[in-house]
């Protein structure tokens, strides 16, 4: 009986014993199973992974193409900034240049109308002078031209003083009394009388040269004009001596027509400062 119950005890642990191992066993290969299982699943995952990384660095390299192609672009498009950019400076400065001639051209544009204008009333008092002295220019005690943009009233020496005098004659007073009264009708204008003598030296007290004789005729019928009414500001004298001769000194009647007073009407010097401006193309 005790033998049998041993052998009965012994059978059960050995069953017992081999029950606990399989189970272990089941559950070791589940274990290995379910570590396969994650062992590929993680495999699956990097190879997921991979092709991510793989497309991600396509549409990076790409995305760095096309990045590429719009640095290019924005390159060219800032050349053509530039360009536009130099273009208009071009034109800016091409539009002050056109702007300073057009300035320029309408400046001498004014300043020619004023010429005009000048020479036209100009001629106007040449045509009053010759008209109101036409009898002293008839009876040949002066004459009236137009020299150098100048209006010149000539009157030769004989008809105002005597051989180497500055003192007027009577005939010279009653002359000047007369071109006075012309003179004095223009106080817009100036005047200027220029005495000439042929080049005969003088040599007298008085007298040095024919620059001291010459000075001293211009400025007795500077005297007389402007105790006549002409405006003492409007007037000036001045002494060539001979050094403006009109005549070859060489003949008596040269020297005769050297011999003289000019009373010049001065132009606007108001319009001849003026320099017309120059025209750039």
């Amino acid at each position: 009986m005790k033998i049998g119950a041993l052998t009965i005890v012994i059978l059960s642990l050995m069953l017992l014993s081999a029950c606990v191992s399989s189970s272990k066993f089941e559950q070791a290969l589940a274990e290995k199973d379910a570590m396969r299982e994650s062992l590929q699943g993680a495999q699956d995952e990097i190879g997921r992974n991979k092709e991510k990384i793989e497309k991600t660095e396509q549409e990076l390299e790409a995305a760095r193409m096309q990045n590429a192609l719009a640095q290019e672009e924005i390159n060219r498009k800032q050349q053509q900034v530039a360009e536009i950019q130099d273009d208009l400076m071009n034109l800016e400065a091409r539009k002050q240049a056109l702007q300073e001639s057009l300035s320029d051209s309408q400046a001498q544009m004014a300043t020619l109308r004023e010429i005009e204008a000048e020479t036209k009333r100009r001629n106007e008092i040449y045509a009053q002078f010759v008209n109101r002295l036409k009898t002293m220019i008839d009876g040949g005690q002066l004459t009236v031209s137009i020299e150098q943009g100048r209006i010149v009233i000539n009157l030769p020496n004989n008809v105002l003083f005597k051989s180497g005098s500055a003192n007027l004659n009577p005939e010279g007073k009653e002359a000047l009394g007369q071109i006075a009264a012309v003179l004095s009708q223009f106080s817009d204008r100036r005047f200027q009388i220029e005495g000439h003598t042929d080049n005969r030296p003088i040599k007298s007290a008085r007298f040095p040269s024919n620059w001291e004789l010459s000075t001293s005729r211009a400025l007795t019928v500077v005297h007389l004009l402007t105790a006549m009414d002409v405006i003492p500001e409007n007037i000036s004298a001045a002494g060539f001596g001979e050094f403006q001769p009109r005549a070859d000194n060489e003949t008596e009647e040269g020297r005769q027509l050297n011999r003289r007073i000019e009373i010049i009407m001065l132009p606007n010097l108001d319009i001849l400062s003026n320099e017309l401006p120059k025209v750039t193309s």
